[in-house]
């Protein structure tokens, strides 16, 4: 009976150190997520960023080999992008063929795991690898499975939870992408703007054709990836002549005749006037000149219109990649450049202003490039745009629910702060709504004390899809620049990038204070359970084993003290329990989401109305469903300590694509989320599977907080 009793005790001991050493694995975990978005919010390279992810990882999860890669190919194929151990090489393209991790993650969008690679018809290189079991979690941006962190091992299945901390650097990961993809927007359009200016300064200062049209091509070219470029003049009867060219096929002074009926890009051009593509010549290889005499694989051409009629084009060509999606528009630039330079003497004067527009975005571009303050971006918009158009007044406003706020102006009587209902002109918030340029007549009051027409052109600020604010200018009723509209839109263009890379850059930094705050309340509170609880009955167990050692070495009964010993030991059990239970309950690994929503109806101390659809829950990936639970177990939490309810209603509805929760009280309402109330950490727990957090407080009738998760949609197989 007494061994028995020790045996159970040195159990319970073991218990307390397997949650010791749990605890300091969250500590290195947490400590690994801080060091990796302290690189990211540093605005390191991706590349650095990818690496660091994959080496912390495998830090924590003891030296495992980590993956990450990249979906290319319409999901045909990832490439490897950092790794650790060298156990795959960087840049190395795995084909999704067979049942392998890869392959599932790209049809299911979810962490997939693998614990026995020799029981399915997995890829060879699993097999070449000796790799055993894999996990891997998907990398998703924008909504869109961009690749997948995997963790590997050649001897036995990972242990459970690998996903979870797996998925912590991929949201990593997924910022990282986001914030790159807007900085590289914005090196790509300074670039766009580096070359245009430079083929415009040739015309501003009259240089020669030959001078303006290689440097047309060159600079077109640049644009491109340096795919081969020329430029043509139409000699009529479908003739061309070639006047410059960057490595293209056909010297300078070469005459092309187009076949009638050729299907070909330039014999588009003649029928339509309009920019043509052929990505695969090889479909009309029998009818096609160029395929047939110069080896084109794909082309694109644009047609160069000078006072409405055709007078040559600017192409580009190549042995069969497919050329860059804005071939067309970048070509494009060129050509009108080339037709402002030979309409006629008049266009010197738009040849200069358009210079000076180049300039002056090329200025702003600069800016948002480099990081700029938001503020000092803002000034330049309004500052620029307003110079572009003829020094006309410029305001960049800020919308903010039914307000529109100025937050830079250029020779504008409007003040910086000031705010305009959303009904208000001529800010013309709502029209602003169809996200389409606006123009409108509005009446101005001057210093005179006579009324004046005015013309109010503004188009959208739109920032990662949200309408963010517009950009306007107002000047006399006169005939305004051709093409105003656009010109707004590209400084409106630049003032999306700064803001949205500045809201990345700023969500990464809070992402890593909350990270750090979660990591020391968590250690403080597991700290404070521990030794206030279960360490406490557990040094009482040992005292109390120690007296019934010395009682039994004299002869006493023990009976009493193992009794008291046991009762210690067991208390301190199930309040190890109670730790765990907190960190992550048994009944939603084990039963799902319904059986772990359950057990939080259950331990309620006040009524609590259940409505689950369908009855029972279908087992959903497991972020969502422990999102979804933590979501109810702390509005109960804030239930139960803050509203005084006397009752409350779980509502949890899943779909074939979201799922919906809604957590409801009759308590006195008035809640404030900036109270402290854990609705932050939940915020941040939604947000990261791009789901929705809204709280409805009024007081004295009660509280209801709505979330709704997406949900992967399943891939066609």
């Amino acid at each position: 009976m007494i061994i028995g009793r020790a045996v159970r005790s040195l159990r319970s001991v073991w218990a307390t150190t397997r949650a010791v050493s749990d605890m300091h694995d969250v500590a290195r975990g947490q400590a690994a997520l801080r060091r990796v978005t302290s690189i990211a919010a540093a605005g390191e390279p991706p590349e650095t960023v990818f690496g660091a992810v994959t080496a912390e990882a495998s830090a924590w999860l003891g030296g495992a080999l980590i993956a990450l890669t990249k979906y290319e190919g319409e999901g045909t194929e990832s490439v490897v992008v950092a790794q650790t151990g060298g156990h795959v090489p960087l840049g190395a393209r795995l084909h999704l063929t067979g049942d392998g991790v890869a392959a599932r993650m790209w049809r299911s969008g979810r962490a997939e795991r693998i614990d026995d690679y020799t029981r399915i018809a997995g890829p060879p290189l699993a097999t070449d690898l000796g790799v055993r079991a894999v996990v891997a979690v998907p990398v998703t941006v924008d909504g869109n499975l961009w690749g997948a962190l995997s963790v590997s091992s050649s001897l036995r299945p990972l242990p459970a939870g690998t996903e979870d901390r797996l998925a912590l650097f991929a949201e990593i990961v997924a910022a990282v992408v986001v914030s790159a993809a807007a900085r590289e927007s914005v090196r790509a359009l300074a670039d766009e703007q580096a070359a245009l200016l430079r083929v415009a300064a040739l015309v501003a200062r009259r240089a020669g054709e030959t001078e303006i049209f290689e440097a047309v091509a060159v600079q077109a070219a640049s644009l491109i990836y340096d795919e081969p470029t020329t430029l043509v003049r139409y000699e009529g009867g479908r003739t061309f002549t070639v006047l410059a060219h960057h490595n293209g096929p056909a010297p300078v002074g070469t005459k092309v005749t187009v076949p009638v009926g050729d299907a070909g890009t330039l014999d588009e051009l003649l029928r339509t006037l309009k920019p043509a593509r052929l990505d695969r010549y090889d479909t009309v290889a029998d009818r096609s000149y160029s395929n047939r005499d110069y080896g084109v694989g794909s082309s694109v051409s644009v047609p160069i219109i000078v006072s409405g009629r055709l007078w040559g084009a600017l192409g580009t060509l190549n042995e069969g990649r497919r050329l860059p999606t804005r071939t067309e528009e970048r070509l494009g630039k060129f050509a009108e450049l080339i037709a402002s330079a030979l309409a006629n003497v008049e266009a010197r004067g738009e040849l200069e202003r358009f210079a000076a527009r180049q300039a002056a975005l090329r200025q702003v571009a600069e800016l948002v490039a480099r990081g700029a303050a938001l503020d000092e971006v803002f000034e330049a918009v309004a500052r620029e745009a307003s110079n572009v158009l003829a020094k006309s007044a410029a305001n960049l406003f800020r919308y903010d629910g039914g307000c529109a706020t100025a937050i830079a102006t250029c020779r504008s009587p409007i003040p910086v702060g000031f705010q305009a209902a959303a009904d208000a002109e001529p800010v013309g918030v709502r029209e602003m709504h169809a996200r389409q340029p606006l123009r409108f007549s509005a009446q101005a009051t001057g210093s005179a004390a006579q009324d004046r027409d005015e013309v109010v052109i503004a188009v959208p600020v739109i920032v990662e899809g949200q309408l963010w604010g517009e950009l306007s200018s107002t000047a006399p009723r006169v005939p305004s620049p051709a093409g105003a509209e656009h010109r707004l839109a590209e400084f409106a263009e630049l003032a999306a990038a700064a803001i949205a890379n500045a809201e990345n850059k700023e969500k990464l930094r809070a992402s890593r204070k909350r990270v750090v705050a979660t990591a020391d309340e968590t250690r403080q509170r597991l700290q404070r359970d521990v030794h206030d609880g279960a360490q406490q009955r557990l040094v009482q167990t040992v005292l109390t084993l120690k007296l019934g050692l010395e009682a039994a070495a004299r002869g006493e009964n023990t009976a009493g003290l193992m009794r008291e010993a046991l009762d210690h030991a067991e208390r301190a059990t199930v309040e190890l329990r109670d730790i765990v239970h907190g960190i992550l309950p048994v009944s939603l690994a084990r039963g799902g989401l319904s059986a772990g929503i359950d057990s939080l109806v259950v331990a309620a101390t006040i009524p609590v109305d259940l409505d689950l659809t369908p009855q029972p829950l279908e087992r959903l990936p497991g972020d969502v469903e422990v999102t979804a639970y933590f979501v109810v177990a702390e509005a109960l939490t804030n239930v139960v300590k803050h509203a005084g309810a006397t009752r409350a209603r779980v509502t949890v509805a899943g779909g074939p694509d979201q799922l919906m929760i809604k957590v409801a009280d009759d308590g006195a309402g008035g809640a404030d989320p900036r109270g402290g109330t854990g609705l932050t950490g939940l915020l941040d727990r939604v947000e990261a599977l791009n789901g929705t957090l809204m709280l409805t407080s009024t007081a004295g009738a009660g509280t209801t907080i709505r979330v709704t998760l997406p949900l992967p949609v399943p891939r066609s197989q």
